[in-house]
């Protein structure tokens, strides 16, 4: 007689039900010792559906062993995959926010720069800028590449001039200097200017405070903010280093050079003239939400706009009239209708509509740092996908854990199929034992995960400021990366389920009724 799999019994739905109805409503129940894998099952059924309590009770191993051998092993593998990848997310998103931390304690949120070579009359722009909601504060700045030098040597730096009576309100760079005020560095027409270093470059140029430094400029205007004969020329000055500050990264700490803004624009001769206006929000995730603000703010739309653009929707309409008909008209309805099709194109492809002409333009901290935060968020992915894969591998020991439970539980599943248990029915049983079992793993990848996530957090990893750009190794677990990983792990362990479900009821029963037999 041909051996037949547990899809070739197709019994109706009513005698499916009779199986559930016989199972759970016995009169006269099998006496059941406790703690053996037939007590579980009864237990099980009085509060689970069948496919679930069917599926729960083959964690039992043989005997009287509660949990069997295969299925630690499916959950640790699991386990360790998650945490694995738990970790690896956690330092990745732990840089970015290092990163965007320490970046943001030095520059602003936004800037907003003038579209022109110069950029004067800032007071009046920075109080609008002021009046926008979700704007916390406002300050000017310069913005200036130059070379610094010592005694002992030199380096490129960035000379950035603030206004100190503002600089609080965008930035927390007074909290960063050693000294704790920047009180020295205001500038006073009778004493020497001074200028705040980042400590790495201090130690580079071998200068402690009290010190002098020379800034060389290539471009300088004359008195007033205009220009020589032969255009900008160069010019050094000597000045007192009053302090140092540590913002912990490394490409401020070892380039970044602090003048007071009128300092900075003495030095300069370029008169009454900024680089940017600094903006720090409420919320530095609103940027891209306030920049409509900020511009409306800067560049409002006018009455006197709205009529320009009426007039030359107006001359733009005539124009096209006059080319398709000339002084003859209109000769037919088509022509009319082409007509009005190309005005239509006229206007899509102007630039009426769109406001009126930008002076500003705005710049946020993401923009500012597109290519930083994009790698970071490119290495994040890559890394995530990289690292999922062991928990791919993991999930697949489910296949052979279920494998092996089917092929113990030979002789209970052919009794099931005997009493009318249909193909669909033992599918379920084994998804159910197999998700559960890639569920246990995933909470416990998580939380080995935590814990490593919190030893890398008390060992204090070094790293090289020269390479990393920040001292030591961060390590910062978000709900959110937890619930990817969950999700992503959860979705990996039902696709080995539902494939190793379709393996192990392919077995033939057959061989578990002999063995009833």
């Amino acid at each position: 007689m041909p051996s037949r799999s547990f899809g070739d019994h197709s019994p109706s739905d009513h005698a499916s039900g009779a199986l559930c109805a016989t199972i759970r409503s016995a009169r006269r129940p099998i006496p059941c010792i406790p703690g053996t894998p037939e007590a579980t099952l009864a237990g099980l059924l009085r509060h689970l559906p069948f496919s679930w309590a069917l599926g729960l009770s083959l964690f039992t191993g043989r005997g009287r062993l509660r949990v069997s051998a295969a299925t630690v092993v499916s959950v640790l593998g699991i386990g360790v995959g998650v945490a694995t990848l738990t970790a690896v997310l956690a330092v990745t998103g732990g840089f970015e926010e290092a990163f965007r931390d320490r970046i943001l304690g030095v520059y602003p949120h936004v800037v907003v720069m003038s579209r022109g070579n110069t950029f004067t009359g800032y007071e009046e722009v920075a109080a609008r800028l002021g009046t926008v909601p979700g704007v916390a504060g406002v300050n000017p700045s310069t913005y200036d590449e130059m070379m610094i030098s010592s005694d002992e040597g030199s380096a490129g730096a960035i000379v950035k001039g603030v206004d100190l009576d503002g600089v609080d309100r965008v930035s927390s760079l007074r909290s960063l200097t050693r000294g704790g005020t920047l009180e020295p560095l205001r500038y006073e027409p009778r004493r020497p200017m001074g200028v705040l270093l980042g400590c790495e470059l201090a130690s580079r140029l071998g200068v402690a405070p009290g010190g002098r430094v020379t800034l060389t400029t290539p471009l300088r205007g004359i008195e007033g903010g205009g220009r020589g004969p032969l255009g900008m020329a160069p010019s050094q000055q000597a000045f007192v280093v009053v302090d140092c500050f540590e913002s912990g990264f490394y490409e401020y700490d070892s380039r970044l050079v602090i003048l007071d803004l009128t300092a900075a624009q003495t030095f300069l001769g370029r008169g009454p003239e900024v680089r940017w206006i600094e903006l720090r929000l409420d919320n530095l995730f609103d940027s891209e939400a306030i920049r409509p603000a900020l511009l409306s703010v800067l560049s409002p739309f006018t009455l006197v706009d709205f009529a320009r653009d009426a007039v030359a929707v107006r001359d733009r309409i005539d124009r096209v009239i006059d080319d398709s008909f000339g002084t003859a008209g209109a000769g037919s309805v088509q022509d009319l209708e082409v007509a009005v099709l190309r005005s239509r194109q006229a206007l899509e492809y102007s630039e009426l509509g769109s406001g009126p002409p930008q002076r500003y333009r705005v710049i946020d901290w993401k923009e500012m740092n597109r290519n930083l935060f994009g790698a970071l968020r490119m290495q994040k992915v890559v890394l995530a996908l990289f690292f999922l894969i062991i928990v791919l591998v993991a999930a697949f020991n489910i296949v052979g854990t279920q494998l092996i439970v089917a092929r113990e539980r030979v002789k209970e599943v052919a009794t099931l199929v005997a009493l009318g248990a249909s193909r669909r029915q033992l599918m379920r049983v084994f998804v159910a034992h197999g998700f559960v079992l890639g569920l246990l793993g995933v909470f416990v990848g998580l939380g080995l995960g935590r814990l490593v996530v919190s030893g890398i957090r008390a060992l204090d990893f070094g790293l090289d400021p020269k390479v990393y750009l920040i001292t030591k190794l961060p390590a910062v677990l978000h709900w959110g990366d937890a619930l990817t990983i969950a999700g992503a792990s959860a979705v990996v362990v039902l696709l080995s389920c539902l494939l190793s479900s379709w393996r192990a009821t392919r077995l033939n029963p057959v061989d578990g009724l002999r063995k009833v037999a």
